[in-house]
C-alpha cells in the first residue's frame, strides 16, 4: 500500500540553520532514500519543497480568470517542507520509516495512505 510521509516544520527553524547544517540534512535525506531502497521499499517519489513564499494558491475551476494569490495563507509558521511517497506492506511499516526520517528540530512527519484515483 502506498503512503505519503509529509514533513511539516517551521521554516524559521530551517532558515536558522547554517548552510552546513542544511547541507547535512539534505545529505541525510539522500541516505534515507538509499536505506529505503536497500530495504526493498519502492519509493514512488521524494522531494523537498522550496520556501512557502514561492507558493501560489489557485482557485480551481475558474478558468483563466481564477484568482491566484501568494501562499500559503496559514496564520501559523508550520508549513509542508517535503514529502516521500513509499509503497510498503502496511501502516505500521510506514510509521516505522517515518520515525527514521531525518528532521530539523521540531519537525513532524504525517503518515497518510494514498488514495489512488
Amino acid at each position: 500500500m502506498e503512503y505519503t510521509l509529509l514533513i511539516h516544520g517551521d521554516e524559521r527553524v530551517w532558515n536558522g540553520l547554517s548552510e552546513a547544517e542544511q547541507a547535512e540534512l539534505d545529505a541525510a535525506h539522500v541516505r534515507f532514500g538509499r536505506a529505503l531502497h536497500e530495504a526493498g521499499v519502492t519509493v514512488r517519489y521524494g522531494a523537498g519543497l522550496r520556501r512557502s513564499c514561492s507558493a501560489r494558491l489557485v482557485v480551481p475551476g475558474g478558468g483563466s480568470e481564477a484568482p491566484v494569490s501568494d501562499g500559503p495563507y496559514r496564520e501559523g509558521h508550520e508549513h509542508l517542507g517535503g514529502l516521500w511517497v513509499i509503497d510498503v506492506a502496511d501502516e505500521a511499516e510506514a510509521v516505522s520509516w517515518a520515525r527514521r526520517m531525518p528532521a530539523a528540530p521540531g519537525d513532524l512527519v504525517e503518515v497518510r495512505p494514498v488514495r489512488v484515483t
